[in-house]
């Protein structure tokens, strides 16, 4: 599948093309920038810098795991549009899913088995690589941006379709191809004209729709377990101690 019209507006020649090249490639070094970050025990807040307080238990170490094995395990589950590049899988839509549930642990688990995945596929190429540091604009900013999974707050599917379903995929759409591209792994054609649809496709629409299923279901289970992150590892409010009145016994 190749769609003419992206191919001819964002991958033809002129200064809108040069821009997506130079955004791509400064998408991944951010990328990097962030996990760097998150891995030296910090991370951005409203705040500023702040310490997030991710426990490394066991916990932790399971949830990392389980989000990794399910997204590797649905690799096959695709029907190819562009053969070791791009296609269709439905398995994609639960990467912001996993980071918004469980926070870190789950941004972690997706992002790092994209480069297992396709090593255990038979399709690791140097377009892992942006496939790779990509996935963290589908994964790490819901982690961060999206307020709650409870879909029972409209503001919170606002939230979530906003930067899960919306910013996120623009994002990644645009990283995989501009460093596709910029490689010369495919031609330039098929980078926005083929992988950026099956892009928008898999983590836009297939993810809006999964999304509206999976998270009324997985965030009640979830919450009641104790595994959401933010009742895992945010800094609670310290709550002031009731005042007493003194007995009259005591007086």
């Amino acid at each position: 599948m190749q769609i003419d019209f992206l191919a001819n507006v964002l991958g033809g020649e002129g200064p809108l093309h040069t821009l997506l090249i130079i955004l791509a490639l400064g998408g991944m070094v951010l990328a990097v920038l962030i996990w760097a970050m998150e891995f030296s025990g910090w991370t951005i807040s409203r705040h500023g810098f702040v310490r997030n307080n991710v426990p490394w238990n066991s916990t932790t170490i399971a949830l990392i795991a389980i989000s990794a094995a399910i997204y590797i395990a649905g690799r096959p589950i695709q029907f190819q549009f562009i053969p070791g590049i791009g296609g269709f899988n439905p398995t994609l839509s639960l990467a912001p899913i996993f980071a918004t549930l469980f926070g870190l642990p789950g941004a972690i688990g997706v992002t790092f088995s994209m480069p297992i995945g396709d090593a255990i596929s038979g399709a690791l190429t140097l377009g892992s690589v942006a496939g790779f540091l990509s996935h963290t604009y589908v994964t790490w900013l819901p982690y961060k941006l999206v307020k709650t999974p409870d879909f029972k707050i409209p503001a919170a599917v606002v939230s979530y379709y906003l930067w899960a379903i919306i910013v996120g995929p623009i994002i990644h759409a645009i990283v995989i191809p501009g460093w596709l591209d910029f490689t010369h792994v495919v031609p330039t054609a098929v980078a926005w004209g083929g992988v950026t649809p099956a892009i928008l496709l898999n983590h836009g629409l297939t993810s809006g729709v999964v999304a509206a299923i999976l998270m009324p279901i997985l965030y009640p289970v979830v919450k009641a377990r104790g595994l959401y992150w933010k009742d895992r590892y945010l800094p609670s409010e310290k709550k002031e101690a009731p005042t007493t009145v003194p007995s009259a016994r005591a007086i």
